[in-house]
């Protein structure tokens, strides 16, 4: 069996590479692979050859010796007319999502396909996420539903067990860039057109004052802020998003004959699970096991807060408060559980980024000015404070960062009701830039998904970075972008 085993590898292995010489000469990858140092790749449900390669970086970026941390690469290529100098590179958010899974947006067939139309899309997954040395734990593995989200106990342990494989305190933004920097060079490129989504803007706006020169525009989608204090804000923004909410289900006929008293009918949820929690029962999408849970007041009121980040879930929220405040929680757990397994983390790698860059500049002081009178109150940012208590990585001497101004054309886009990255976000980091557009979509959430003509976003994007300048880009499109209906049933 074994003999038989190595068999079908070798034969898969001598097709594969068949396969790769026989790829019609149409195919971008091919001419691609002639100027990059990269090889012919196949991408999970890809259609289309693409290029991967893996660019080892030293841990200790400073010492430049001890572990090496293998950097994965991928490059879509140009379908045609290549600008050689330039290449467009992201980050997505978190800090702990997978830019190399978003390859299926850009090749053959995805919805941004037309964007890599004249450059390269180049993604890279940074140190220690998911396929670059990654930093999942067993400790934090499972997903917490209705419960604590950073449990303090659980956090020392994921610590624990990463500090066996990896020296944490070198797993910094900083230190991502700088690979980034190497991969530049390493691929030929002058520059990159760079775009960051949510913390991801946070992570190119530092990029920018790092190396300036080596950017030629900047695009910032739900962007956090350059010296971001997490959590610290969540609390205020998320109950202007609920405010927000509310008053277009009062300015929507239908909404607001059926749930005429949404405001208060949240205010009696909490005040009852405040004397009571409610327990419930769950089937944990990973397992299919039932289990147990206990409705806090604080887990209520962060779930809610939770579906305020996306425009579908909070156009639910009136008819979800309306049920429970007359005992009905059906509709609210529909709402924040899982119903499909749910794909681990690598938290090692997100702790360690923002417990020494961004919540270790809290006090419990300011925490309690900022989130009087909210809703959420002080619970998001205590759980995240206790929790960086338990991961004890000293705060980053190069944060906060002092401020500069840039002569790069930058594009910038916030949600209206964003709980997390709202408007005054936005405009904060056009000040960073002497040439910004800042376009606020009404009725958004944290990103463009559920809302009507929602590709406008992609095809101003495509158009401002193709021109590299923010003259005379036609924005109108976003006039057009509705949020979902408000759910009546």
């Amino acid at each position: 069996m074994q003999l038989l085993a190595k068999h079908f590898v070798w034969l898969a292995f001598v097709l594969s590479a068949c396969a790769q010489n026989d790829i019609p000469s149409e195919y971008p990858a091919l001419a691609a692979a002639n100027r990059l140092p990269l090889e012919i790749c196949w991408l999970d449900n890809i259609t289309e050859p693409l290029l991967c390669g893996v660019f080892s970086v030293y841990e200790d970026r400073q010492n430049r010796n001890g572990r090496l941390i293998p950097i994965k690469v991928v490059v879509i290529p140009a379908q045609s007319a290549y600008r050689a100098e330039s290449a467009w590179i992201e980050h997505p958010g978190g800090p702990r999502y997978s830019t190399v899974a978003t390859a299926h947006y850009y090749a053959a067939g995805g919805w941004l396909e037309s964007f890599r139309r004249t450059r390269d899309i180049v993604l890279v997954d940074v140190r220690g996420l998911h396929e670059s040395g990654p930093l999942f734990c067993e400790a934090l593995k499972n997903p917490r539903i209705l419960e604590r989200y950073y449990p303090v106990e659980r956090v020392a342990a994921c610590r624990a067990e990463l500090e066996q494989r990896a020296s944490l305190s070198h797993y910094s933004t900083v230190n991502a860039i700088d690979d980034y920097e190497e991969i530049r060079t390493w691929l030929g490129y002058e520059n990159w057109d760079v775009g960051g989504w949510s913390f991801g803007s946070r992570f190119m706006l530092t990029y920018v004052h790092r190396h300036p020169e080596s950017i030629r525009s900047v695009s910032l989608f739900i962007p956090s802020i350059l010296n971001f204090e997490r959590p610290l804000d969540y609390a205020k923004f998320g109950q202007r998003a609920l405010n927000g909410v509310i008053a277009a289900c009062k300015a929507d006929g239908d909404c607001s004959r059926e749930f005429p008293n949404a405001e208060n009918d949240l205010e009696t949820i909490l005040a009852a699970l405040e004397l009571e929690p409610l327990p419930v029962q769950l089937i944990d999408p990973n397992s299919g096991k039932t289990i147990s849970r206990e409705v806090t007041r604080d887990v209520f009121a962060e779930e809610v807060w939770i579906a305020l980040l996306e425009t579908v879930s909070a156009r639910q929220l009136p008819y979800v408060l309306h049920h429970a405040a007359r005992g009905n929680f059906e509709p609210f757990l529909e709402l924040v559980t899982p119903t499909s397994p749910q794909a681990q983390e690598p938290e090692g790698h997100y702790f360690s980024v923002v417990c020494p860059e961004e919540t270790s500049r809290l006090t419990p002081e300011r925490v309690e000015t900022a989130t009087k009178g909210t809703f959420v109150g002080g619970h998001i940012a205590k759980d995240y404070m206790e929790a960086c208590e338990a991961w004890n990585l000293p705060m980053k001497p190069e944060h906060p960062i002092s401020p500069k101004v840039f002569k790069i054309p930058a594009l910038i886009v916030t949600g209206e009701l964003d709980p997390a990255a709202p408007p005054e976000y936005g405009a904060k980091n056009a000040e960073h830039f002497d040439e910004a557009v800042h376009i606020t979509v009404p009725q958004m959430a944290h990103g463009e998904s559920g809302m009507e003509n929602g590709d406008c976003l992609g095809k101003v994007l495509n158009e401002f970075v193709a021109a590299g300048t923010v003259s005379n880009l036609d924005i109108s499109c976003v006039d057009t972008m509705r949020p979902p209906p408000f759910r009546l049933e």
